[in-house]
């Protein structure tokens, strides 16, 4: 398996890289000077970026993101335009809008700090995050189900992909291999087990699955619900991670965050289910769909444990999703990957 060199603080990838800290009389002015909004800021929490919501008089409020200095601009560009496709190709989804500046453009260079930073303006998607919201099987349907939709309206969406080595791009896991020394050494031969497993996944058989540009965040902190109704999605959001990977590779983030609830088993089943009735999975990849789960979840203690490390300040904010990734593993410790996707098929089967 490949490995990578020793992770540090001074690697400048948007991932790792200092963010700076932007006054809300500057992202005011920002949104009047380059976007014709007055408003008050307000700070959301974020991984990579500064994002602000605009407050306005009137009844639209928005996001103001201002990029990662570390951030290269034709990511920003692919992440921006694959809104524009879906805004044109599935107008049904609730997705946020790209708003252009006074001048037209979607991405605007700013002076700020050392080196040019990028903003970017979004419609604000109101209602509750899903973490915080109270599960259902209607909802876990209802996930399982837009997810599907967001993949079919992403399928022929064609823009150049960026080249890029994504840490949370599953596709890339075997690079985490050095990172495993990070982890907790009660876990660390758990998941160099399921690193093991992938990298003789990703030289077999995981080559024959179909791919396109996908999503690949879809977690509980990106997912917008109703406050009436928490089994309706409103929003779907953030698509800094979006990659050209394997569609089935979607379907693995978005399970990942759910098998490690108290009903986790049942959560999965109704998720796949909806989303094989919309946007039907082929034999190859279920069966690979069990590794890529186990995969990811040991993708999300292995990198949350190293950059806990590396920015204790921001621990809280990085470790939010460690809990249930972690309990998801231990669910899944005693069940092979072959039962796992017999299990599968034998859920999806029940669909005839």
């Amino acid at each position: 398996m490949s490995s990578t060199s020793e992770p540090n603080r001074q690697s400048q990838d948007a991932l790792s890289a200092e963010v700076g800290k932007t006054s809300h009389e500057t992202v005011e002015a920002i949104a009047f000077d380059y976007f014709g909004l007055t408003g008050k800021a307000a700070t959301l929490s974020s991984e990579r970026d500064e994002t602000f919501l605009i407050q306005t008089d009137t009844a639209d409020d928005y996001i103001l993101k201002i990029a990662n200095p570390a951030e290269r601009p034709d990511v920003l560009e692919f992440q921006t335009q694959a809104l524009i496709h879906l805004a044109a190709k599935s107008p049904a989804l609730p997705l946020p809008r790209a708003i252009p500046s006074k001048t037209g453009q979607m991405l605007v260079t700013l002076p700020l700090g050392e080196k040019p930073r990028i903003a970017r303006l979004l419609t604000y998607l109101p209602g509750r995050q899903l973490y915080k919201a109270r599960r259902s099987p209607e909802q876990m349907g209802a996930l399982g189900e837009m997810l599907a939709r967001l993949g079919k309206g992403l399928a022929d969406f064609h823009l150049q992909t960026p080249h890029q080595t994504l840490l949370w791009d599953i596709c890339n896991a075997a690079a985490l291999t050095g990172y495993v020394a990070h982890v907790d050494p009660s876990r660390q031969r758990m998941v160099g087990h399921v690193l093991e497993n992938f990298d003789l996944l990703a030289n077999g058989a995981m080559r024959g699955l179909r791919r396109q540009v996908i999503h690949n965040d879809f977690n509980p902190h990106n997912i917008v619900v109703s406050e009436r109704d928490p089994a309706t999605v409103t929003g779907v959001i953030d698509f800094g991670d979006m990659v050209e990977a394997p569609l089935v590779n979607d379907l693995a983030v978005a399970l990942s965050y759910q098998i490690g609830a108290e009903n986790g088993l049942d959560d999965i089943v109704a998720m796949l289910r909806a989303y094989h009735r919309v946007n039907p999975l082929d034999p190859l990849e279920i069966s690979c769909l069990p590794t890529l789960l186990r995969t990811r979840l040991a993708m999300t203690v292995i990198i949350t444990e190293w950059r806990a490390a590396l920015y204790p300040e921001n621990r809280d904010y990085i470790l939010r999703n460690h809990p249930i990734a972690l309990a998801g593993l231990m669910r899944l410790v005693d069940h092979s990957d072959a039962d796992l996707g017999a299990f599968f098929r034998q859920k999806i089967g029940d669909l005839s």
